[in-house]
């Protein structure tokens, strides 16, 4: 794997979680679990980053994408007056207790933390103040919520770092310029950011532009060319095909064509990186299914992307076994099975499965969504 890729993930105070931890994480991860169990709150916060810009805007683009901020009128429900509410209190189980993030990658020799403890301004040194008044990128100096910030460290991160009880759409295109989360949730269909990682990977890359069309003829066998184009005032992200004349957008031929061309431009974005994608196989046909877990794959080894994805189908489960089987052990070395599981006193645990122990309950017909 690479080496900013996870091996152990822990997470506190986190939405329904206390705590949650992972172990022997691969570069292929495919979550599974019963409905409401936290498959997508853990894909959240695996959005976390040291940098704290990042690690804000990955909180707020939950929000957003969750409709609990609706960027139009800098609304969240069921609050009325962001300025006088607390952000975080919608994603956090607890803000009298602190927020934690501890994980291992390949490269690192212990583990690393993160964490946050949430404060009321009138709690403050008169040092972290004078440092808030200095931090105006952060939100507004008369919030009544602020957050101190940690590293593995141990030391405070240039005086107490701010955000909480204001939000505002000068900030949030502040950060939306700067940082990106690569996150796929399950309704993301065509958006102007499909066109964006076009033009920003694509457009001036023949190359790698070929490559891509190459793997989107697994689905879209006549595809020939991909560019943009203009019906009106809109421009849209379209393709060619081999027995027609004209360029026709991508949102014509489906949701499965939609998420595999998002999944494969995400991918390129998240080089180096991770890349999370709830409930990976909506829109796929599953006669699909098999070639679909392939091209991603393929594609996450080449890029170097660490990928966790959250399925509930079965079907989806066996294709992912049968695209490592064919790929070979290479492959397999990296592929996970994750379950997770709700305990007696409504803790969430996990369990998990390397390929060949994945391999062996899929054919015995064991449920892995049970864990145990």
């Amino acid at each position: 794997m690479g080496e900013n890729h996870l091996t152990y993930f822990k997470i506190e105070n986190f939405k329904r979680f206390d705590s949650f931890e992972m172990e022997n994480i691969g570069q292929y991860n495919l979550l599974v679990g019963d409905n409401n169990v936290g498959k997508t709150s853990v894909l959240e916060g695996l959005c976390f980053d040291k940098n704290l810009g990042y690690l804000v805007w990955s909180f707020i683009n939950i929000l957003i994408k969750r409709k609990m901020i609706n960027l139009n009128n800098n609304t969240v429900p069921p609050f009325d007056d962001l300025q006088k509410s607390n952000l975080f209190e919608i994603l956090i189980k607890d803000i009298s207790k602190h927020y934690l993030i501890e994980y291992l990658t390949e490269e690192s020799i212990q583990t690393e933390y993160i964490t946050i403890d949430f404060e009321e301004y009138d709690n403050l040194s008169l040092t972290e103040r004078e440092n808030i008044i200095e931090d105006t990128i952060m939100g507004n100096t008369n919030a009544k919520y602020w957050l101190r910030y940690f590293s593995d460290s141990g030391v405070l991160l240039n005086g107490s770092k701010i955000y909480n009880g204001y939000f505002g759409r000068a900030l949030s295109e502040v950060l939306l310029k700067k940082y990106r989360v690569n996150m796929i949730y399950l309704n993301d269909g065509y958006n102007t950011d499909v066109l964006s990682l076009f033009y920003k990977f694509l457009n001036d890359d023949k190359i790698l532009r070929n490559e891509f069309l190459k793997t989107l003829k697994m689905i879209l066998p006549k595809v020939d060319e991909i560019r943009p184009h203009k019906i009106g005032e809109i421009e849209y992200l379209a393709v060619g095909l081999e027995d027609r004349n004209g360029l026709y957008p991508i949102i014509h031929f489906g949701d499965g064509v939609v998420k595999l061309t998002r999944i494969l431009l995400e991918i390129l974005d998240a080089k180096g990186k991770r890349l999370m994608i709830d409930e990976i196989e909506t829109g796929i046909h599953f006669s699909r299914l098999k070639d679909f877990w392939k091209t991603v794959i393929k594609m996450c080894k080449l890029h170097d992307v660490q990928l966790f994805a959250t399925t509930h189908s079965l079907e989806c489960q066996k294709y992912f076994v049968d695209a490592f089987t064919e790929l070979g052990e290479e492959y397999q070395n990296e592929a996970r099975n994750i379950s997770l599981v709700e305990n007696s006193e409504g803790q969430v645990k996990s369990v998990t499965f390397d390929f060949k122990q994945f391999e062996f309950a899929m054919e015995i017909g064991y449920n892995t969504r049970g864990g145990f």
